[in-house]
């Protein structure tokens, strides 16, 4: 019996272009995923599983998905509350997304596979949007379009392949389902009937019968999508975003309808062509925009040597195709698939366009991007196809590829930059506050976190302050003063109830239980007094509230010191920042020894900080203690910071009125004179 060797040249031309998409999204996302972390809603998900386990997720997206929680009962119980396989399984659903397209159009268009690659290219890498760091949350997203794409797939599969046509049809079906758990693409829906009858071509004579055919088969899906706008419009409604598009129209219907064909001509010119815009944009930094030209130069000769390279497999675009047929029925296929990417532009947008969700390349919003992608790339790849010389049409290709990558290694820095943001910003925070009374609100504004909203921040506030805590009714509160000062947060004033609740969390306090906050970009973290409005830079809503700044809501001296979950990383290396908390808080208690000697600790490690301001603590520290002349010098330093001038004048004067000796008096009056306090 003679053994039977696998056919590796034949797997390797059916695994192909798989590969190489793969070779794309890991080149765009794989390779920044362990200095990623968890953003925005991410810390929501995670932290309602980590307190309610997953079956908890019915009840948490009951809100506005009820749906949607599937996902998440499957896959949080595997990959627990760490980042990295979240990322991991995103980058296999956006993989999976561009493997289902290129099959998808090979099916409807067989015959211009060097055309089905390019786009498939393109779909990986799509520069609009930009928010696949954010794993967990997107996980949702990237499920549902697979599930799509996997069902029209599936759908033209059971026509083309009768002996499968049920197994086909029951896939298509339960792939067809997944709308309910997120409408971004119920809009393409109308875009069933076109491929099938596309890719029906050769298997019917005569048009009739085959407009028959795509009717009876599309009419189970259509009833799937009607019940789902049924339900979704009438039944469920919106407890979110409002039809506002309808309202609009009833109300003032000319200047509504041109408003929506502004929008919709603005929206199209942003996801064509501002996506691809920006792909052009330049690191600031002079190593990084090396690399960059590295990255996209690579990956450009990476490309190019793809396409030459299997050039003569059949699953690959052969040189005769990538030089392009100028036979008519080749041109008149180009031209029909662009009309095919054009329509699914203009169908993408309706689920944003009738709520009046924005749609912008910059976060949050790039995210309404993502239905625009399939016609975005299909019309882009064919304009290629049709207005270039042949020869040139590869390239050009390989430069928007190769350029989207690159613009996906500057966001992964960006990302990247916001989690040691983070990451530094709540060790700060526990440094300084090693304990917090129950019932505290943490308030701040301009908060130098950008992929997180107050929201965000909560749920890692009580996972770092109360991580035994087991109820959704949270001790907790992290407050956006210019989200919550005049609606959550009323007024500033004293003794006023705050109830606020997002999603399954409720949070309970105390307008007088509130500890004010405030962190410049570069900077350590401040907790505020209420005697702190000279302050400089702060925000008017925190210098509105700094009166209900209350330090006794931090417990100096726990017995179990606070720490950040592990999930947000270890505990970062004792910078300035951390002696900076660490003498501010030894100065809330009036332990001038302990600031004096964390004033000599850092000198040691040779430590000092980028605003000036960050001097006050020891200062005060040492005016208190009696170094009257180490004082003085950090006085002279800080000083060149004009604004800072009051807060000088402050500590110098509460020394000169706890002074006993005349010598120190002298060095006090200087110092006075020097800053021109009033005496």
């Amino acid at each position: 019996m003679r053994l039977r060797l696998p056919d590796l040249k034949g797997c390797l031309r059916r695994w192909a272009v798989p590969l190489a998409l793969f070779v794309a999204v890991l080149l765009s996302y794989g390779i920044y995923i362990p200095w990623l972390g968890l953003y925005g809603d991410d810390w929501l998900y995670i932290y309602n599983y980590h307190l309610l386990g997953p079956n908890s997720f019915w009840n948490f997206v009951a809100i506005d998905r009820p749906f949607s929680a599937w996902i998440y009962v499957i896959t949080t119980p595997i990959f627990g509350v760490t980042a990295w396989p979240y990322h991991a399984f995103l980058l296999l659903l956006r993989w999976l997304s561009a493997v289902l397209l290129w099959r998808l159009l090979r099916l409807v268009w067989p015959k211009l596979d060097w055309l089905i690659t390019w786009v498939a290219l393109l779909f990986a890498v799509y520069p609009g949007f930009q928010q696949q760091p954010i794993a967990v949350q997107y996980i949702l997203h990237f499920s549902v379009l697979d599930l799509f794409l996997l069902s029209l797939v599936a759908m033209i599969q059971a026509q083309l392949n009768r002996g499968k046509f049920w197994l086909f049809t029951a896939i298509a079906w339960v792939g067809e389902l997944s709308v309910f758990s997120l409408e971004y693409f119920v809009g393409l829906e109308l875009l069933r009937p076109v491929l099938l009858w596309l890719a029906l071509r050769d298997s019917f004579r005569d048009w009739q019968s085959r407009l028959k055919q795509v009717v009876l088969t599309w009419l189970p899906y259509l009833a799937i999508t009607i019940g789902f706008l049924v339900w979704r419009v009438w039944i469920f409604k919106f407890p979110t975003y409002q039809p506002e598009l309808a309202a609009n129209l009833n109300s003032t219907p000319l200047p509504t309808l041109l408003h929506l064909g502004k929008r919709i001509l603005v929206d199209l010119y942003k996801v064509m062509i501002g996506a691809w815009q920006q792909t052009f944009s330049l690191p600031a930094n002079s190593s990084s925009r090396l690399f960059f030209f590295g990255l996209v130069l690579g990956t450009l000769a990476l490309f190019l040597f793809f396409l030459d390279r299997y050039e003569d497999q059949p699953n690959i675009p052969s040189k005769k195709d990538l030089q392009g047929s100028e036979s008519l029925p080749d041109k008149i296929r180009l031209l029909e698939v662009l009309l095919v990417g054009l329509f699914a532009l203009f169908i993408a947008g309706w689920p944003f366009w009738a709520t009046g969700v924005a749609l912008e390349l910059s976060f949050p919003w790039d995210r309404s991007t993502l239905p625009f992608m399939l016609g975005a790339c299909l019309t882009t790849g064919t304009l290629i196809g049709l207005l270039f010389p042949r020869r040139v049409r590869p390239f050009l290709v390989g430069v928007l590829f190769s350029l989207a990558i690159g613009l996906h290694y500057q966001n992964a820095w960006v990302y990247k930059g916001e989690w040691q943001a983070l990451q530094q910003y709540f060790w700060q925070l526990t440094w300084r506050a090693p304990q917090l009374q129950p019932g505290t609100i943490v308030a701040s504004d301009w908060i130098p976190l950008f992929r997180f909203s107050d929201n965000d921040l909560t749920p890692l506030l009580n996972w770092t302050y109360a991580p035994e805590q087991l109820s959704t009714r949270i001790p907790y509160k992290y407050f956006d003063l210019s989200l919550r000062l005049g609606s959550t947060l009323p007024e500033v004033k004293k003794d006023l109830p705050i109830k606020h609740g997002y999603r399954n969390l409720l949070f309970t306090g105390n307008s007088s239980d509130m500890l004010v906050v405030f962190n410049q970009p570069g900077g350590c973290l401040w907790v505020l007094r209420p005697g702190d409005k000279k302050f400089p830079g702060l925000p008017e809503t925190v210098q509105d509230t700094l009166p209900l700044s209350n330090l006794k809501q931090i417990v100096p001296d726990a017995t179990q010191p606070a720490y950040p979950p592990a999930n947000l990383g270890t505990e970062p290396d004792h910078n300035w920042c951390y002696y900076f908390e660490k003498a501010d808080l030894a100065r809330q208690q009036a332990d001038w020894s302990q600031v004096a000697k964390l004033a000599v600790e850092a000198e040691k490690h040779g430590l000092a900080p980028i605003d000036p301001s960050e001097w006050l603590p020891f200062i005060e520290g040492y005016t208190q203690g009696g170094e009257f002349i180490k004082a003085r010098q950090l006085t002279q330093m800080t000083s060149q910071k004009a604004d800072l001038q009051p807060l000088l004048c402050s500590i110098w004067s509460r020394a000169k009125k706890a002074i006993s000796r005349t010598q120190d008096e002298s060095i006090i009056s200087a110092v006075l004179l020097e800053n021109h306090c009033e005496p």
